[in-house]
């Protein structure tokens, strides 16, 4: 289970990946505002945000 928000909007639920990813893409982002972002509910990790894929090593990209 995903879970996925954007400014603007309280999160939602999905059921996989794609989705979520889906709700967000093309979402603006602005300087000092709430970025759009994905988690995986499950290990609460973030995936994306503010668009970007966050690497899962801990090191930015």
């Amino acid at each position: 289970m995903f879970e996925a928000a954007k400014l603007g909007a309280s999160p939602e639920q999905f059921a996989n990946l794609e989705a979520a990813i889906g709700y967000i893409a093309g979402t603006e982002t602005h300087a000092g505002e709430v970025r759009p972002w994905v988690r995986n509910v499950d290990t609460k990790v973030f995936l994306v945000i503010g668009g970007r894929v966050q690497p899962q090593n801990g090191v930015r990209q």
